[in-house]
């Protein structure tokens, strides 16, 4: 029992996270309110738009920061801020890679039975570099930060506190639930959930966040790619009929496949967990 009262128990860690995405959208409201004569000029303000999407990443882990200080914990061991060998550095983008694609395909063929909502449309449009300053927030925010701050929040934070109060199965199914609810968008629950999935396997074999930051920031670049280029020059190279070429889709569910069997047979073993107290 002493050992689990060094971790958050989950009940606080959902509590910790619903405050800091609660005190994300009041500060950046409030940013908006202060600073911004009008919500179409958002809209209008490319840079603007692309800043606020930053903030609002990088805010989201000032809370559950304030929090694990607050207790006295080892931020390294909560948010699982563990190094991983050289090598499984590249496995991670492999598999980065290889959910990228599947899940790009998914998307398309969910988008044969549900029409993407007009939201889609709002979202690649945020997503468009326009400028070398637009290449550089969306870097910072949409791929390195969002993916270091989600997974140290979601793979750390709240799936290590399941995992001591639950089997690992239900802490890392509870901790992708949490993570899909959070995006709040319907239409890509399924790929965001199978997703959230192979990443708290990822960070619950390794102990670390390592692996599911590159495998996060894989996809997440990998979907700034898409929306900036020319989808007409993907054909027959990546793109085959609509859909995701059949070569390139099995080059990625074999680098997924491979992938994984590289951290199971690295990790023979249950990851230990320190002791967190400071």
């Amino acid at each position: 029992m002493q050992e689990k009262e060094q971790y958050p128990r989950p009940i606080e860690a959902f509590f910790i996270i619903i405050i800091s995405f609660v005190f994300v959208v009041i500060i950046t409201q409030s940013l908006i309110w202060l600073f911004v004569p009008s919500p179409e000029q958002i809209k209008s303000d490319s840079m603007l738009l692309k800043a606020l999407i930053t903030f609002g990443e990088i805010g989201l882990i000032i809370i559950p920061v304030l929090y694990i200080k607050y207790r006295r914990l080892s931020l390294t061991t909560i948010f699982r801020w563990n190094n991983i060998p050289s090598y499984l550095y590249l496995w991670s983008f492999v598999i980065g890679f290889g959910i990228s694609v599947i899940g790009d395909e998914l998307d398309r063929l969910i988008s044969l039975i549900i029409p993407a909502p007009e939201l889609l449309g709002e979202i690649a449009e945020a997503l468009r570099i326009s400028s070398a300053g637009d290449f550089f927030i969306l870097t910072v925010g949409a791929v390195l930060a969002a993916a270091l701050v989600e997974e140290s929040i979601i793979r750390g934070f709240l799936q290590i506190s399941l995992e001591k109060y639950q089997d690992v199965t239900r802490a890392v199914i509870y901790a992708s639930l949490a993570w899909t609810i959070i995006h709040g968008m319907i239409y890509w629950a399924i790929q965001i959930f199978l997703l959230g999935i192979i990443l708290g396997i990822l960070a619950w074999r390794s102990n670390s966040i390592v692996p599911s930051v590159i495998g996060h920031a894989t996809n997440n670049a990998a979907a700034l790619i898409f929306y900036n280029i020319d989808q007409d020059k993907l054909n027959g190279i990546y793109l085959w009929g609509g859909h995701v070429s059949p070569l390139v889709l099995g080059i990625g569910f074999i680098g997924l496949i491979y992938g994984m069997r590289q951290f199971y047979h690295h990790y023979n073993n249950k990851p230990v967990y320190p002791d967190t107290s400071s």
